[in-house]
């Protein structure tokens, strides 16, 4: 048997998917009305509004990016009594408003029969700090019987809409403004909140496009992140208070490539030794080859070489496929901005943390051995010249030295968080000048080695 959702974006009807249940087949159909709009986008490069059909499981894997991951994924499906494995059942459920600009609803869901309405439910901070120490009670996803996350990635976190000091959770007509993140449980990797919003002050001093964050304390700190698949309206008569929300639409590095989550690591098998020469994953080379779905392909490419060497300055060995993402302007691509910056590194050695980069620079997957060879190798397969990558690499290098000791020193840190954030400064400068000296070394390289 065949069924149906609506595909629309900001009251517009997009089109309809369709899954057939038994044989697993999905299809999606533009409506014609959208096709012919001056301003319609498709859903990927890979599902174009054109009419062009898609490739066999593209339909599957746009949609297997849209939903959470790990433990969010489990309760998900716990609460909708939906398998993990039925990717359109959990759309179904949670497709009101993942990432980007599409929501996915029942086909009576009509705007023009069943008009929705902007509905808020404000959260009070000690409502909130309790839900924080009670999340191994309560799942912090599920709010008032509804599972209030539809967004990728592992760690707790909460869509919700942000006035002010007001926190509230949103349907209807209204979408959210923000992502919530209480502090990570693991006790590996304490105080990500204070990390992360460090990591992303310090790619905003060195003049790189990043979402805006910054910390509550509630009295537990939470980390908030504005969207930025998100344009908010405020009332003309309050400064504050939101009318209404439009969504913008982005695709994360799986999209793009359309590949399936799974495969957000180059190694998508792993690093066991008998499979860590399978990389089949998303690699800076796959990014670097959308160039052909690039809106303005110089400016994205020197987007995607500064994202790649600010993870190595900063230490965040988990930079996967999924933590870049890009707008989608009709069938084109352009850069949206860094997002999940984290310094893993800092944390310690690989007893403690994962070590292993998501993607390898050349053929190094540790940051101990990316050397002049290996970023001569890293710049011949993106295609760029050694001189350039060994340019940015210095430039970015003496804004990282530069800027990291004083965002160590601001007053949002406290205590133990003051700690580390000192020490993720210094791993940084540390990182900086390594990769200063490394730098010139890059061009020098013979290319009959790389």
């Amino acid at each position: 048997m065949e069924h149906f959702l609506r595909v629309a974006t900001n009251g517009q009807d997009v089109g309809k998917l369709g899954f057939e249940s038994l044989q697993g087949h999905y299809s999606f159909q533009y409506e014609p009305d959208w096709q012919k709009q001056r301003n319609a986008f498709s859903l990927s490069p890979h599902i174009l509004h054109s009419g062009e059909a898609p490739a066999a499981g593209a339909i599957h894997r746009f949609l297997e990016n849209l939903l959470p991951e790990g433990r969010a994924l489990e309760i998900a499906s716990i609460v909708y009594q939906i398998s993990k494995s039925n990717v359109y059942g959990l759309i179904g459920a949670l497709g009101a408003e993942p990432v980007g600009a599409f929501s996915f609803l029942p086909l009576e869901a009509s705007a023009v029969h069943v008009p929705a309405q902007p509905l808020r439910r404000e959260i009070g901070y000690d409502e909130l700090s309790l839900r924080i120490r009670e999340r191994d009670a309560i799942p912090f996803p599920v709010w008032d019987r509804k599972v209030r996350l539809s967004v990728a990635g592992y760690q707790d976190k909460l869509q919700v809409m942000v006035e002010g000091q007001r926190i509230s959770l949103v349907d209807g007509t209204l979408s959210s403004t923000h992502i919530l993140k209480p502090e990570s449980r693991s006790p590996n990797t304490p105080f990500m909140v204070a990390n992360e919003h460090f990591c992303m002050s310090l790619a905003q001093a060195m003049g790189l496009p990043v979402a805006t964050v910054q910390i509550r304390r509630i009295p537990e700190p939470i980390l908030l992140i504005e969207r930025f698949d998100r344009v908010v309206r405020r009332a003309s008569d309050h400064s504050e208070r939101i009318v209404a929300v439009d969504r913008l639409h982005i695709i994360d590095g799986c999209q793009a490539l359309d590949l399936p989550s799974h495969f957000k690591y180059e190694r998508n098998f792993g690093h066991s030794e008998h499979v860590k020469n399978i990389r089949e994953g998303v690699s800076f080379e796959k990014l670097f080859s959308l160039e052909k779905h690039f809106e303005e392909p110089a400016r994205a490419k020197t987007f995607l070489l500064r994202w790649a060497l600010l993870q190595l300055l900063i230490g965040n060995s988990d930079a996967h496929g999924k933590n870049i993402s890009w707008f989608v302007h009709r069938t084109r691509l352009s850069p949206a901005p860094m997002y999940d910056l984290i310094s893993i590194n800092a944390y310690g050695g690989a007893d403690i943390v994962e070590q292993e980069l998501a993607m390898a620079y050349g053929d190094a997957f540790l940051l101990d051995q990316v050397t002049a060879l290996e970023l001569a190798d890293f710049a011949k397969r993106i295609g760029m010249r050694a001189q350039l990558v060994s340019r940015e690499m210095t430039r970015m290098a003496e804004a990282a030295r530069r800027f990291a000791p004083e965002l160590a020193k601001a007053d949002i840190y406290v205590g133990e968080e003051r700690d580390l954030v000192h020490r993720i400064s210094d791993f940084v400068c540390k990182q900086a000048t390594l990769l200063s000296s490394v730098a010139p070394q890059i061009p020098r390289v013979d290319p009959a080695l790389v």
